[in-house]
């Protein structure tokens, strides 16, 4: 017989130790220890297959972006109006939407349109804390307020200048609007409004949120004795009818937006909205979380306005929504909420509220462990009674487009920025995103 590598190896080794080459109890002895390094050796592969293995699998668990039911059910994909509107027409009735709603806002709570500003000095208390975390604080830059020469190469980093600024992107106007009020002399039940853009880093891309938040952000000045929950209820209705109106103009000048005979062509939004407060909620879907509770609503009724976001519910559990201590009165706030019916999932289209007076303010600084925050110079004012009474808040301009005009994500009526694996998922579910990169695709 041919010998073998292991017998080769054996014959070398008995040379060696001169032994009989034949000797068997040797042969035995080393043909025994090749069994057992093999089968050593195999276990160790097939750990390293399994750990392979479980590595792919780990990977291709990370590379899915987002849970599939967080996307439009299949069955109403088809009925997303940009498989029927072109691109340039879902533009126009975008812009047509737009020009239908400012007006009415203009006209209905009686505001100006006014400039609006993009980032605010660090340390004044102006921006916007959103829930007030780490992870959602505003954009941060410095502006060095040097001259600079054009065109040279300038050695980093730049000497300090007694004129370099901390700045941070606006998060909202909440409080700046309201020091406006005073700046305008805007008289009781009057106020202004701006299309603002800010850049919300905190917010993980989905098909309702996108790090780029637009809003109609609007205030209106009111006296002391309208801080009332019939006067917050009083502004619901007038916003509600300008959402439902513009349903109808926009229905009407693109039929195209419905998929007739598909199960959503008869969905529309209800002409009244259901007001319940944060508790009523609590207690009608007892064990839910909140935003299942909240989809059941919507659900529901159509259209919510949720009173009450921020203090913890009477049985200790977490409040319906964390908000900043600074702007809204938290017995006197809440959201619109409605029924997306392509998504079949809660669509938060307005936040706003009856703002702080010098006692809630006080209140809900303590309550969220910032009183430090009342040497900011907007919360002297407040405490000091030197700014207007006001009632405000924000309408999201993309968020409403998404939901009159029927598409499936928020990044089909606005330019967002969304990762790679967010583009790739969103494509496969026929979700047409507006790109922010080069994007090869058929013409």
């Amino acid at each position: 017989r041919t010998p073998t590598s292991n017998q080769c190896t054996f014959n070398i080794w008995c040379r060696k130790l001169k032994v009989f080459k034949n000797s068997d109890l040797i042969l035995h002895l080393f043909f025994l220890g090749g069994l057992i390094l093999s089968h050593k050796t195999h276990r160790k592969i097939n750990h390293i297959k399994e750990r392979k293995t479980m590595t792919g699998a780990k990977h291709q668990e990370q590379e899915i972006y987002m849970p599939q039911e967080k996307l439009p059910p299949e069955y109403n994909r088809e009925a997303n109006s940009t498989h029927r509107l072109s691109r340039l027409e879902l533009q126009q009735a975008m812009t047509d939407l737009k020009r239908f709603v400012e007006p009415r806002l203009e006209s209905d709570l009686h505001l100006t349109k006014h400039t609006s500003p993009m980032a605010f000095m660090v340390g004044t208390g102006i921006n916007d804390e959103l829930d007030g975390t780490k992870s959602k604080a505003a954009v941060a830059f410095t502006v060095p307020n040097q001259d600079i020469p054009r065109g040279i190469k300038i050695e980093e980093p730049l000497p300090t200048s007694p004129y370099e600024m901390q700045c941070e992107v606006c998060q909202s106007l909440a409080k700046w609007k309201r020091l406006m009020l005073g700046r305008l002399g805007c008289k009781i039940n009057e106020g202004m409004y701006c299309d603002s853009t800010s850049i919300r880093k905190g917010y993980k891309g989905d098909v309702t949120h996108s790090i780029i938040a637009d809003q109609w952000d609007y205030e209106v000045r009111i006296d002391k004795e309208q801080r009332t929950v019939d006067q917050l209820k009083h502004f619901v209705r007038i916003l509600w009818k300008i959402v439902t109106d513009a349903q109808d103009f926009v229905l009407n000048k693109y039929p195209a937006i419905i998929l007739d005979g598909h199960p959503t062509s008869t969905w529309r939004l209800p002409k009244e909205i259901t007001f319940i407060t944060s508790e009523e909620l609590h207690t009608m879907f007892p064990g839910m979380g909140v935003h299942d509770r909240e989809n059941a609503a919507a659900k529901k009724y159509g259209a919510i306005f949720i009173i009450g976001m921020g203090w913890p519910m009477k049985d200790g559990s977490a409040p319906e929504e964390v908000r900043s201590p600074g702007y809204d009165d938290w017995n006197l706030n809440g959201d619109i909420i409605c029924y997306h019916p392509l998504t079949e999932y809660r669509h938060e289209i307005s936040s706003m509220g009856i703002r702080v007076d010098k006692d809630s303010l006080i209140a809900q600084l303590e309550h969220s462990g910032a009183s430090k925050d009342r040497d900011l110079d907007f919360m002297k004012a407040v405490i000091e009674e030197n700014v207007p009474f006001s009632y405000g808040g924000g309408i999201g301009i993309s968020r409403l487009l998404m939901l009159l005009l029927r598409t499936g994500h928020i990044g089909e009526v606005q330019v967002g920025v969304w990762h790679d694996a967010h583009f790739e998922q969103a494509k496969n579910a026929g979700i047409d995103l507006i790109p922010d990169r080069i994007v090869n695709e058929p013409q």
